[in-house]
């Protein structure tokens, strides 16, 4: 197989007051195998329409009825971005008042925040971040909750688009304010710790670990989690099993290989978690959209709020 290597290297220089300053320099250094690349269409997907490639993405940025959104913090967003997009981290879209900490703001919080950034009910929304994906698909969970109807997740994320060499922005305008209308609110891909538990001696729905191993063997407590381990009897899949080397996601055929081995099935309820129901929210966009299956929920307490709680089980290897 061979491997074409892109790296990308942008140097915006400015001369203030006699001084030189760089103020961007990105680099990745993605591997990309564009020979053996497998379109969006052809990779067996239920809904092709919930992911979108870097190529499309390019040719549709400048729409005025498409909004990208950067999901990475704003040091980050700084240093070059796609050209448009407009700029959130997760302290944007978190309840400051709620007793755990990174749960997601109400859905009339998200509406006022939407439409301050001048995002519609009706624009097609792409958000991205870097890496593997999870804070894109956590927006993409709470925008399909509020009832937007076409929110779609950048295929391979920043670094994708950067290894293509495509353009990079420093800053971007913004988008003027809107009155966004909210569409019917479903919390059907939302659980509580209340329906964890009842899941936990139930046949019927599995409870999926996307965490990283040290967390689900309980080696290893990632703060502000009080205790170690794992909610009781789940299956753990770690979220990044759904990406390739390019860092896209797999096809439908090496998904449900994954999934159905361990024994998650799409005659079962799967609801999802990991530490704050960040990583989780990509195992549920890729058993809800890409999959099809169609009890998939995530818990957005996840373990934080499960770790916190004496009243509720837990196990652990250690």
């Amino acid at each position: 197989m061979e491997k074409k290597t892109i790296i990308v290297l942008l140097v915006a220089v400015l001369i203030i007051g006699g001084g030189l300053f760089y103020e961007s320099t990105l680099y990745t250094d993605l591997e990309i195998d564009m020979e053996n690349y497998v379109p969006i269409e052809e990779r067996g997907y239920e809904n092709t329409d919930s992911l979108i490639s870097a190529m499309e993405l390019n040719e549709i940025k400048g729409n005025d009825d498409v909004a990208i959104i950067d999901f990475r913090r704003a040091d980050a967003y700084s240093m070059g971005h796609i050209p448009g997009a407009i700029q959130v981290w997760r302290s944007d879209v978190t309840d400051p008042d709620h007793e755990y900490a990174g749960m997601r703001i109400s859905h009339e919080g998200l509406a006022e925040w939407l439409g301050e950034n001048g995002i519609s009910h009706d624009d097609t929304v792409v958000v991205y971040t870097s890496g593997g994906g999870h804070d894109a698909t956590r927006m993409w969970w709470m925008m399909t909750m509020l009832g937007h109807e076409d929110v779609r997740i950048l295929d391979g994320q920043l670094d994708f688009w950067r290894a293509l060499d495509y353009d990079i922005a420093l800053s971007s305008p913004g988008r003027d304010a809107v009155e966004y209308e909210m569409g019917e609110v479903d919390e059907s891909m939302l659980v509580d710790a209340d329906d964890i538990l009842a899941a936990i001696d139930d046949d019927d729905k599995n409870i999926v670990d996307t965490r990283a191993e040290d967390e689900f063997t309980g080696a290893e407590k990632l703060n502000p989690a009080e205790r170690a381990g794992r909610i009781p009897t789940p299956i753990w899949i770690e979220w990044t099993e759904n990406l390739n080397d390019d860092n896209l996601i797999k096809t439908a055929d090496e998904l449900r290989e994954i999934y159905e081995e361990q024994g998650v099935t799409p005659d079962k309820a799967a609801y999802n978690y990991c530490q704050s129901g960040v990583r989780s929210s990509h195992t549920t966009f890729v058993l809800s959209q890409l999959l099809g299956y169609e009890d998939v929920a995530n818990y957005d307490g996840s373990w934080i709020e499960w770790s916190s709680r004496e009243d509720l089980p837990i196990e652990t290897d250690q």
